[in-house]
């Protein structure tokens, strides 16, 4: 009888006034919408949630409620029930017990959350036009408020669906359509910001949503944008005054939000039109890697579709490419294939001026299927690329070649295997590596290629490579002096084709295009069809590898898989892929960049790679 009285109390109480929750309403954890904002509002004014305005029922909104009913006397169940909502919204004490009623309340009432139609490509109507203003108010779409589920309305769903760590399925369903209306509405919220020309943690409103609109384009931020000053954004001031060298206090006074908007218009600048969010995916990855200059380069079906630099580079600029000299190289060995020059399966010592054995397998040839597939037994420890073949096996002169193992048997890779490109193309040929590559591969694709700096067009932008911390490791200059002989010398000239090729972005994806059109290119034919398909499949007779023939294959990605190479030496990554299943081409280069891996691949890639979907639709969008 009580709990019934208690029960008719609250009801009372809850219909007593308009500003009051909905009776039958129940928040906790998981809820989304509109009414989250609201008790996350009105929790952030008595100081307890300290978050984003989101619209998201997670822990930290959880957390306030338990405070808030730990302050007034109620069950802290983090439960945001009828009785909580009232004396919340409400601000005056109760006359009954509530610890008994909500648990009466916790016991029998199901949580309700707003069902929206779901929403798909195809879809018209009042519904899509609601939701295109809500991806407007984010910045997520910039064309017409046309109610047409387009392409356009597709990636814009998709970006926030990532933001929002959904599943990103381009489908508005019901839960994308709650957390879109409440981020929306977040973005909206104002309230007074208490320090005139300043922004600070705990102010709200419009000028808050521009600041992360800003940090966001720029890279510094990657949350949402709602609108409220919190601990995420606080911290994205203070790393942005770090790398601005202001005063990092955490507050967006006048010097921050004027380097800011410089910022934001160099970055527009090197945009070249991409939309908004894609800029922003792009400056946050040269964010987070801490590089000093990059350009990426994407394609598909032979057109460029996302070409974006920072840092002083373009996609035009040569840099000393590192590892993926080594399939470029190795394009270059594979025409003497076709033209039946080279034989994959002959000893390589038949072809060249010195014996190439492994000492403690003396018997086992080694063959250029085995150094281009990375399983000759050469060590992944050599770094003598030189050595005096005489003495390879005598008196302990061995500073080659992994003796634990027998040739073909497993992989490891080695940048020796590399070296011995160049003397293979060199012994056959007659020609320095520099005069072959030239003549069958650079000038017919019109690359921009070299393997010394002196040899590159005059004008050609260069970059020197950098260290982890953006010094310089090794100079243009320096690089350009270094002897290099246009004569063929097997043993002098090895050691460029390991790491030393000088190329651009654009270049390495007309490589990728080539390989993508089975070999040719613009009616050039560079490679036979069979060899480029040679090129990317496993090889017989040998240990399984990673590489056909220096062609490392990445299945782990969504479509298919990616052929390629990855280049890492100092401070500078590179990274040139393809993907049969969908046209594409990804190139990659940054320089000052400290490492950071997955799956052996550097992570700007890993994450260009995991995002290729929705930068293709947000590039796409774009241009409708």
């Amino acid at each position: 009888m009580k709990r019934a009285i208690a029960w008719l109390l609250a009801l009372t109480l809850l219909c007593a006034s308009t500003a009051l929750a909905d009776p039958q309403l129940i928040l906790r954890s998981g809820s989304r919408g509109s009414e989250v904002i609201r008790l996350q509002t009105a929790l952030r004014d008595l100081g307890l949630y300290t978050k984003a305005l989101d619209g998201v029922y997670g822990r930290g909104t959880v957390a306030a409620v338990r405070a808030y009913q730990r302050q007034n006397g109620l069950k802290a169940d983090g439960v945001a029930g009828p009785l909580t909502l009232a004396k919340l919204y409400a601000g005056s004490e109760t006359e009954q017990t509530e610890t008994e009623t909500e648990t009466v309340q916790t016991e029998t009432e199901t949580e309700t959350a707003p069902q929206y139609t779901e929403l798909r490509s195809g879809s018209r109507g009042s519904a899509v036009t609601k939701l295109q203003k809500a991806l407007k108010k984010l910045g997520l779409y910039a064309k017409a408020l046309d109610g047409v589920y387009g392409r356009g309305t597709e990636a814009a769903v998709r970006s926030f669906q990532q933001r929002q760590k959904l599943p990103v399925t381009g489908t508005a369903d019901s839960a994308t359509q709650a957390a879109l209306y409440a981020a929306a509405e977040a973005a909206q919220t104002q309230s007074p910001i208490h320090t005139p020309g300043t922004l600070r943690l705990g102010d709200s409103g419009d000028a808050v949503a521009q600041l992360q609109t800003k940090l966001r384009y720029v890279g510094w931020f990657t949350g949402a944008v709602s609108g409220t000053f919190d601990a995420d954004t606080r911290a994205a001031v203070i790393a942005f005054q770090q790398a601005k060298r202001l005063e990092a206090d955490g507050v967006a006074g006048k010097k921050t939000l004027s380097a800011l908007d410089k910022a934001c218009d160099a970055a527009r600048q090197a945009a070249g039109g991409l939309p908004d969010e894609a800029v922003a995916f792009l400056n946050a990855l040269a964010v987070r890697s801490g590089t000093a200059c990059g350009t990426v380069q994407i394609s598909r079906d032979g057109q460029t579709i996302l070409s974006w630099s920072f840092g002083g580079v373009s996609n035009s600029t040569c840099f000393r490419i590192a590892s993926v000299t080594k399939w470029v190289t190795a394009i270059g060995l594979m025409t003497l294939v076709d033209q039946g020059k080279l034989d994959l399966d002959r000893d390589v010592s038949e072809y060249l001026p010195f014996v190439v054995r492994n000492p403690a397998w003396p018997d086992t040839a080694i063959t250029a299927r085995m150094l281009l597939s990375h399983t000759s037994s050469l060590s992944p420890d050599a770094q003598e690329y030189h050595p005096n073949w005489a003495k390879i096996g005598v008196n302990g002169y061995d500073p080659l070649f992994d003796e634990a193992v027998q040739p073909g048997t497993r992989y490891a890779y080695a940048d020796y295997n590399g070296a011995l490109f160049g003397c293979l193309i060199e012994a056959i040929t007659g020609e320095s590596v520099q005069t072959y590559l030239d003549r069958a591969v650079f000038k017919p694709l019109g690359l921009t290629a070299a393997y010394t700096p002196r040899l590159l067009p005059s004008g050609t932008a260069t970059k020197d490579l950098l260290d982890t911390k953006g010094r310089v490791a090794i100079s243009v200059a320096a690089d350009r002096n270094r002897a290099f002989s246009l004569q063929a010398d097997p043993i002098g000239n090895n050691g460029y084709t390991v790491g030393k090729l000088y190329i651009n972005a654009a270049s390495l994806t007309r490589l990728a295009q080539m390989m993508l059109g089975g070999g040719e290119l613009d009616g050039v034919r560079i490679l036979k069809p069979e060899t480029v398909a040679l090129m990317e499949a496993d090889q017989p007779g040998l240990a399984e590898s990673k590489y056909g023939l220096s062609t490392v294959r990445h299945g782990q990605f969504a479509r298919g898989v990616w052929y390629g190479h990855q280049g890492r030496y100092s401070g500078l990554t590179s990274n040139i892929y393809y993907q049969r299943e969908t046209g594409l081409t990804l190139a990659l280069v940054m320089d000052g960049y400290d490492f950071q891996l997955e799956d052996n691949i550097v992570m700007p890639a890993v994450n260009l790679l995991k995002n290729m979907e929705t930068l293709e639709a947000l590039c796409a969008g774009a241009k409708e």
